[in-house]
């Protein structure tokens, strides 16, 4: 009889427990609700300063992003890009450092669809491996040269502010917003490379895809 009263006790006690620190609950990026101590990560809920568990995502078609590319960005679209902030230049941290984790910047929109890519409540620009030239922002497309003359315009994703961040008609690699040089963004004009570029804005940063 003890021994029953003792178990029936064990088992009221035991469904009354805290959940265990470890366990993985499912939420929201919009509306992120995770224990104290966890953030938001890909829909799960993930301990802070700890990389994301290897889960089955339930579309097959999905990047398994199971270690993000960075701790101060926020994911585009449900294929595995990701908008990672961040001044950067050549003289401190170059662009493609901004993404970690075996990701890269972005070559082409093939993960991110151009209404997510056009979003103005991502909040800044960021920037794709994807260098621009023409004579307008408007009338911007892909440039054939890194070297000098490169055309001083950037492709990837983000708002438009002051008319630094516009959209171009004709686009580049799928991408149609474009940053143009300015005092924020100033552009090595004699090397077209990404890893050339700067930019003075913590809101903006590098687009970037996983391998």
């Amino acid at each position: 009889m003890r021994l029953a009263v003792l178990s029936l006790l064990c088992l009221f006690v035991a469904c009354f427990q805290e959940p265990p620190a470890d366990r993985v609950w499912r939420c929201s990026v919009d509306k992120p609700q995770c224990p104290e101590g966890q953030s938001c990560v890909n829909d799960w809920c993930v301990k802070d300063g700890t990389a994301m568990p290897d889960l089955t995502l339930p579309d097959a078609s999905s990047t398994d992003m199971s270690v993000p590319p960075c701790s101060d960005g926020f994911p585009i679209g449900t294929k595995g890009a990701w908008a990672c902030r961040g001044k950067f230049s050549p003289a401190t941290t170059v662009a493609s450092a901004l993404c970690k984790n075996g990701y890269k910047p972005c070559s082409d929109s093939s993960l991110i669809t151009d209404a997510e890519c056009s979003n103005s409540s991502l909040g800044g620009f960021f920037f794709a491996n994807a260098l621009g030239t023409g004579a307008t922002v408007a009338a911007a497309k892909c440039a054939t040269s890194t070297g000098a003359g490169w055309g001083g315009l950037i492709f990837g994703c983000g708002w438009t502010i002051q008319n630094f961040y516009e959209r171009s008609t004709l686009g580049c690699r799928g991408f149609f917003p474009v940053a143009a040089c300015n005092a924020t963004n100033p552009c090595n004009f004699n090397d077209g490379r990404l890893d050339a570029q700067s930019t003075t804005d913590a809101r903006n940063g590098v687009l970037c895809c996983p391998p």
